[in-house]
């Protein structure tokens, strides 16, 4: 794992692909997850895997590997790609289940502030328009949690209900 980091780091990817993929097929089981994580994100990033296939990979990884940054970094990554595909209700899932994995985390912490910020911006922006009034009203009774105190919870609220009328 350490030489494969390192290889991505001066970027010489293609070593770096073939050191995760050597720690992924390792008996260490917790250099096994890890390898998986970073082989996946780094495939992605250079465009070798689509969104879908690196989604399918983290959430496998994320089912058999619990309890580490290793499981945390997979959801925060899976986070950001089920919100670049406007799979809002998804992608806040993927933070309570961080938060319920690692709740001291700061990769939790990350996930949940990207998460509070996708929210604001579904009801305070333009970003949650392509959603029914029902779908809308549905997300926030789900995750209401990530409603702002004060005023800009006052008129996030205040916005639902003038879609809702």
């Amino acid at each position: 794992m350490l030489l494969g980091r390192l290889s991505e780091g001066m970027g010489r990817n293609e070593d770096a692909l073939a050191a995760y993929r050597k720690a992924a097929d390792s008996p260490d089981r917790p250099a096994a997850a890890q390898g998986r994580l970073r082989e996946a994100a780094l495939r992605y990033a250079l465009g070798d895997l689509k969104r879908e296939d690196v989604l399918s990979d983290l959430e496998t990884l994320t089912t058999i590997w619990r309890g580490d940054d290793t499981e945390v970094g997979a959801l925060e990554i899976m986070a950001r790609l089920y919100t670049e595909e406007g799979r809002y209700r998804d992608s806040f899932r993927v933070m309570r289940t961080a938060v319920n994995a690692r709740p001291d985390s700061d990769m939790t912490r990350r996930i949940q502030d990207s998460a509070a910020t996708t929210f604001e911006d579904l009801f305070l922006a333009d970003k949650g328009t392509t959603l029914s009034a029902i779908d809308a009203l549905s997300l926030f009774y789900d995750f209401r949690e990530l409603t702002p105190i004060g005023r800009r919870g006052d008129e996030m609220i205040r916005r639902l209900a003038d879609r809702l009328v």
